[in-house]
């Protein structure tokens, strides 16, 4: 099942799943991003015609990877989805530095995870919102320093407290590599981890191995000026033997706290309007293509009882 904004739902229902995008972002270092510093009117406004033009294209699910002082509100996630109907997937969880606030470098893995974990269970504040699913972020780099290895640490806490699997901005060979060898000593599934942008990678023979793990191999930068690059990026993992790993979103939207109208927002259909048309006449299977969106993003995304 997957913990939507508005309730559970199973796979028939979840149908079409864009797994990585996002509602709103605030670039506000120190975890100092409030909801004062957006119209939450204006984001709803603003976004609610890309939904809208979203479920037109036959995708009914939308999964929020804003985390917390990144730009998630679960008031405005709610109102959108009950306005489209777009099922939306809220999360919790933190990103990296600069963008954390000052008590996450304070606490250690445990605090950390039991605030999770109380949004787990007791929803997000009173929105009546539940995550479905823990957000989190690396460093860039050769290794995870310190406060995103804590992070990761709390993240798969959570994770075997409650059942969300873990999303997690993974940049490279190198950090994807390290977080893997830190779940495996730690004991750790890796079938509950979602390697975020790993479209970085530079050795496919790394996701070749993660993904034989169990690890889930996100391509989420799928954009009109790169559809060339991802069919043949895919084709080469899909000889590699990674294809019932991958999952495949865009990164996209967005309203951009502290710009005009929430600066330019990007359309979320042109996976399905444009490049999965533009792929398949290129030779990917059309039918493994929904796969990505449908089976192996349910898998991926949903609470393990």
């Amino acid at each position: 099942m997957l913990h939507t904004v508005t309730g559970m739902i199973g796979e028939e229902e979840a149908g079409r799943i864009l797994e990585h995008e996002h509602v709103m972002v605030g670039f506000v270092e120190d975890g100092k991003l409030t909801p004062a510093d957006y119209d939450a009117d204006e984001v709803v406004a603003e976004v609610e015609p890309y939904l809208l033009e979203l479920k037109k294209a036959g995708c009914s699910t939308f999964v929020d990877c804003a985390p917390e002082f990144l730009g998630r509100d679960p008031y405005v996630l709610k109102r959108l989805s009950e306005r489209t109907g777009v099922r939306i997937v809220a999360n919790t969880g933190y990103y990296k530095k600069p963008y954390l606030a000052p008590f996450v470098y304070r606490e250690d893995e445990r605090e950390l995870a039991a605030r999770w974990i109380r949004e787990a269970a007791h929803g997000i504040g009173d929105s009546g919102v539940y995550p479905g699913f823990i957000k989190i972020a690396l460093n860039d780099g050769t290794a995870i320093d310190d406060t995103q290895q804590k992070i990761l640490r709390a993240a798969m806490r959570t994770s075997l407290e409650t059942g969300l699997s873990i999303q997690c901005h993974t940049i490279g060979d190198d950090i994807a590599a390290h977080a893997a060898r830190l779940m495996e000593e730690a004991g750790f599934d890796l079938e509950r981890f979602i390697w975020i942008h790993a479209q970085s990678s530079g050795d496919l023979t790394v996701p070749q191995r993660l993904a034989a793990q169990g690890m889930w191999i996100s391509v989420d930068s799928i954009l009109p000026d790169a559809y060339d690059k991802h069919v043949e990026l895919l084709r080469q993992l899909i000889e590699l033997g990674v294809g019932d790993r991958i999952l495949l979103s865009q990164d996209t939207g967005w309203y951009t706290v502290g710009e005009e109208r929430g600066g330019e927002l990007k359309p979320y259909h042109r996976l399905f309007t444009d490049f999965f048309p533009f792929a398949a006449e290129r030779g990917l299977d059309a039918a493994w293509l929904e796969r990505c969106v449908t089976r192996h993003a349910f898998e991926a995304m949903s609470v393990r009882e």
